[in-house]
């Protein structure tokens, strides 16, 4: 039976509360006074995870965010994004593709209708707001800017990332599926494609759920969970801002806070025998396999462990 994604979380919370602040400028902006049209005990219980959501922002927000950003120029953005810049071209005659462009040719290809896509702009204040507000790994929440032109956009696509995205300027239109076509995806699917052997299990191209038209303006934020379908159009040209969170999974945190947690142990870093049916009746003294599950089982009963667990991965390099 599958499980809730979100059961429980009020006791991860828990144990996980007072991680250790990162010393960083102030976080910027306030997500809490952002979600508060809807609520965010609403949004957590009803929407993370489970199914889009937009609101309109106060326009002092809006405002903020701007400022913060700055000039919205092609060759500004060009020039900082630190994953680079690539141009998104869907039409009738091409389903899909992705070039890589510098600050030379960017403009170029955005006046015969791509979109262009300014990957991890440096804007750590934006970016931090939001992994503070989520409680999650900062390092794993980047900020990029989408330049749409007239009648430009997406192809129908879903992320493997959390992704909230703020109208800056123009209008667009989001189709999207009214929940996940696939729940927490370990990797990203344009529909029409081959899919990749890490979705193979997981998705069925013919049960894409029923979706829902969202017209943004500028000042309306947007949330679209992972595994979530959605293409764009824009009738004007349009800039905005995408708030993309790389998830660190539960599974991420639970195997490599235990293995850094046993491999100090001896027991845990013994050679392995006594398992297989074939071994030798005296072989099977050996497999503690049963003593240590019991040992681990008593650590994560351990609240005091489990808030360690959560520490050391919140400390960890790549989060």
């Amino acid at each position: 039976m599958s499980q809730d994604p979100v059961s429980n979380s009020a006791r991860s919370a828990d144990l996980c509360r007072g991680m250790p602040e990162p010393d960083s400028p102030n976080s910027l902006p306030d997500f809490r006074r952002m979600l508060s049209a809807l609520g965010v005990e609403n949004f957590f219980a009803d929407y993370w995870q489970r199914q889009s959501v937009a609101t309109r922002l106060a326009e002092a927000d809006l405002a903020q965010i701007l400022e913060e950003i700055g000039a919205l120029d092609i060759a500004r953005f060009a020039g900082t994004a630190r994953q680079g810049t690539r141009a998104w071209v869907a039409n009738e005659y091409v389903a899909h593709s992705v070039i890589p462009v510098d600050d030379q040719n960017a403009k170029k290809l955005f006046d015969i209708g791509a979109t262009i896509y300014f990957v991890d702009v440096p804007l750590e204040r934006l970016t931090n707001g939001l992994a503070d507000f989520l409680g999650a790994p900062r390092q794993k929440i980047i900020a990029s800017i989408f330049l749409t032109p007239f009648s430009g956009g997406a192809s129908p696509h879903f992320d493997r990332n959390e992704n909230f995205t703020v109208q800056l300027t123009g209008r667009k239109q989001w189709t999207v599926s009214n929940i996940p076509m696939v729940a927490a995806p370990p990797d990203g699917y344009v529909l029409g494609q081959p899919i990749p052997p890490s979705l193979k299990t997981l998705l069925d191209p013919a049960m894409e759920p029923p979706c829902r038209i969202i017209d943004m303006q500028a000042g309306t934020m947007l949330y679209v969970p992972r595994g979530t379908v959605h293409h764009t159009s824009a009738g004007e040209t349009s800039w905005s801002l995408n708030l993309s969170y790389t998830p660190s999974m539960w599974i991420d945190l639970i195997r490599a806070g235990l293995q850094r947690r046993l491999m100090s142990s001896s027991r845990w870093r013994g050679t392995i025998s006594g398992v297989a049916d074939t071994c030798d009746v005296a072989a099977r003294q050996s497999n503690i396999l049963n003593e240590l599950i019991a040992e681990m089982q008593a650590m994560l009963s351990d609240p005091a462990e489990v808030h360690q667990l959560c520490k050391d991965f919140f400390n960890q390099p790549d989060g």
